[in-house]
């Protein structure tokens, strides 16, 4: 309980330096938490999507980094953060893109925004490329998108050796061993994490154990395999992209940044060296740079 009023603290703290505050709607009778620039109504909008089984507090480091140009809406996914946990749910990747799409099109009615440029990171990347034309998008970004897995991970490989989903060590992180080998293995080099908030992630993480091992369940196949191949979405799309990609990604080898720079038709590919899966916490100076050029 104190590792987690904590952590709070911390967030609480973070998402004030980057001006953004918490808020709450209900889609189809679900509650979604996001977090939304206090200012700044009048300026472009950016919606940020995470990754699996991550939430909208991994964006923080960028989010400071430009909350004096945008309008930022940070979304916690179905399932995510402190979104509602629903078991019940349909997990696939069209599944839940049908679901943001629904959430971020409720958002923008509600404040009247009548288009946006949207980012998303690893897994959400993914729902972002199967919603890229069904939403009123300016531009797109993609940070270490799934959707093509040509050359395998890191990750990719050890699932195969593993054999079993429960064994991964992305599943079931019960102690704060595992959960250093995780966060090792997730960024070029690991950042300083006090113990407490290593407690607290084990805590939670160990507690949605098996919430998140069916999740992850429905977006793979049998032989540990991610089941959609999203090529045929990203030849389709119609929007100037940004893609970016972490050249130390053990999660998604940067080999498919490529694959996936020669599907989009209008795209820009910048590879940062010496970071992993995650630039917008390892590298959110850079970032912010090229999303600034980008869409200006």
């Amino acid at each position: 309980m104190l590792n987690t009023w904590l952590y709070m603290k911390i967030i609480k703290l973070l998402r004030y330096q980057a001006k953004l505050e918490a808020k709450n709607i209900t889609i189809n009778g679900y509650g979604i938490a996001y977090l939304e620039s206090k200012q700044n109504k009048d300026k472009p909008t950016l919606i940020l999507i995470h990754g699996m089984n991550d939430e909208k507090d991994t964006w923080l480091p960028l989010a400071t980094k430009l909350k004096n140009e945008y309008h930022l809406i940070l979304i916690d996914l179905l399932g995510c953060g402190e979104s509602e946990i629903v078991e019940e749910f349909d997990y696939s990747l069209a599944s839940q893109a049908d679901f943001m799409q629904e959430t971020i099109t409720q958002i923008i009615e509600k404040k009247g925004i009548k288009h946006f440029s949207l980012v998303g990171h690893s897994m959400g990347g993914g729902l972002a490329v199967i919603s890229a034309n069904k939403l009123p998008i300016d531009k797109l970004i993609l940070v270490d998108n799934m959707g093509i897995h040509q050359t395998p991970s890191y990750f990719e490989k050890l699932a195969k050796e593993i054999g079993e989903v429960k064994k991964l060590p992305w599943i079931h992180i019960c102690s704060v061993d595992k959960m250093k080998g995780l966060l090792k293995n997730s960024y070029y080099k690991m950042p300083y994490i006090p113990t407490f908030i290593l407690k607290h992630f084990v805590a939670k993480k160990c507690k949605l154990g098996a919430f998140e091992e069916m999740k992850f369940r429905a977006i793979i196949t049998k032989e540990l395999e991610v089941k959609d191949n999203l090529s045929s979405y990203m030849r389709e799309i119609k929007h100037d992209t940004l893609i970016v990609w972490g050249g130390a990604d053990k999660s998604i080898h940067v080999d498919n940044a490529k694959e996936v720079h020669t599907l989009i038709p209008n795209s820009t590919l910048k590879v940062y060296t010496e970071c992993g899966h995650y630039p917008q916490a390892e590298k959110p100076k850079e970032l912010a740079k090229d999303i600034k050029a980008f869409l200006k």
